[in-house]
């Protein structure tokens, strides 16, 4: 039907036009110029074609919905402009909601779902949404057609608010939304970090610093594609409500103990210890347990990020600590490796670093990794804000030799 692509092209042109957003603040018309091909459709060359458009826009402008300019002395058009007071009913025309409307229904429709919603990173992204529909009728590009992705999408988010901190699987969280133990990951997933790497403040500055896998994003918010394992080696006991597991015999080999046991934990027995390390690379947690454990030693395998089980977990080990214990964490000497050495230090206050300093960055920069200008200007901006200025001797190394240190360069 002709007279719909007309009227739709003219609906695209309104919609990036101010008419929409700042309605008479702009006097240029809404049009289509034929002469630049902003009517491909028409082909004023083929009298059928042409005949049948000049019909169809004259029956449109009859109608009020449109004015036409020709050519002079030809029967070709040279124009056809909206009519910007029969708006609503050209979009009736078309089958279409106007934005104002449809960025409305967006907007109420957030705002219940998220009402009672506590978790500060979905209620920025609903506020911040909400606030974008209203103002200047931009939504998400999933609800131009309807709110079915953005009510499931909601689902997600309301479900993971009632977590309240705890942990879960995905298959269990997308059963929890959906009776469906896949359609999180099949739908939704993707959408949600998107959201979460955006409003969660600590998962955002985490990503800006570095490539965050899907597992380990989500791994960051609490919901795991399966348990995770927390792996140590230590002359030590862990004690739980059913009992005491004595990691001893173990020594130096270790242990891996899975998140699900957390809640069942209450202590650790430590008195054989005087010096905790959390090394952050596998590779490096090996080979210290083959060759440079001490019998005095408890040595964690720290690994990302910290979960919020995680955080649990280590939180139980520091309530166990003696105040003359040493805690020490070993990672590579980057960004990364400063972030998590302050994420570990918010529940190891007397956390030090181990092998991550300015004389580590001077003897294996030769197997350093480059740095772009724009990573380097980003420590500039960390020395002079005094961010991580445990650090800052080694940041002075980075930046003379433009490298940073990955622990495997330690092998």
């Amino acid at each position: 039907m002709k007279h719909t692509i007309i009227i739709s092209r003219l609906i695209q042109k309104y919609e990036r036009s101010k008419h929409l957003t700042q309605p008479g603040s702009s006097k240029r018309r809404v049009m289509l110029n034929i002469a630049k091909k902003e009517l491909p459709e028409y082909e004023y060359e083929n009298a059928d074609i042409r005949d049948s458009f000049n019909q169809e826009s004259l029956s449109l402008e009859q109608q009020g919905l449109i004015h036409l300019e020709w050519l002079k002395g030809r029967p070709v058009l040279s124009a056809i402009i909206l009519n910007l007071d029969a708006i609503d009913r050209c979009y009736t025309i078309i089958d279409k909601i106007p934005p104002q409307k449809l960025a409305e229904s967006v907007a109420a429709f957030i705002e219940m779902r998220v009402a009672d919603v506590s978790t500060p990173w979905i209620r920025s992204w609903g506020t911040d949404t909400c606030t974008a529909a209203r103002e200047s009728f931009r939504i998400p590009h999933y609800c131009k057609e309807d709110l079915t992705f953005l009510s499931g999408l909601l689902d997600a988010l309301l479900a993971y608010d009632g977590l309240h901190g705890e942990s879960t699987t995905m298959r269990a969280f997308s059963t929890r939304c959906y009776q469906d133990s896949k359609r999180f990951e099949r739908v939704f997933r993707d959408e949600f970090l998107h959201i979460a790497s955006r409003y969660n403040q600590e998962l955002f500055e985490i990503c800006q610093q570095q490539e965050l896998g899907i597992r380990d994003a989500l791994a960051f918010l609490g919901i795991y594609a399966r348990p995770e394992l927390y792996e140590f080696s230590g002359k030590c006991s862990v004690y739980t409500k059913t009992g005491v597991v004595d990691i001893s015999p173990l020594y130096p080999f270790g242990i891996a103990l899975p998140s699900t046991l957390v809640e069942q934990m209450s202590d650790f027995c430590l008195d054989q210890i005087q010096k905790v390390i959390f090394i952050e690379n596998k590779t490096n947690y090996d080979e210290y347990l083959l060759s440079e454990i001490q019998p005095d030693e408890l040595v964690f395998y720290h690994g990302g990020f910290l979960s919020p089980q995680k955080r649990a977990f280590l939180k139980v080990l520091a309530q166990s600590l003696c105040p003359e214990t040493k805690v020490l964490f070993w990672a590579d000497i980057d960004l990364g490796g400063f972030q998590m050495f302050f994420h570990l230090q918010a529940i190891f206050p007397r956390l030090v670093p181990m092998r991550m300093g300015a004389e580590e960055v001077r003897k294996y920069k030769a197997m350093g990794l480059a740095r772009s200008d724009e990573y380097l200007n980003h420590l500039v901006d960390c020395l002079q804000e005094r961010q991580y200025s445990i650090f800052s001797d080694a940041i002075h190394e980075i930046l003379a030799c433009k490298a940073t240190i990955e622990q495997e360069a330690f092998l």
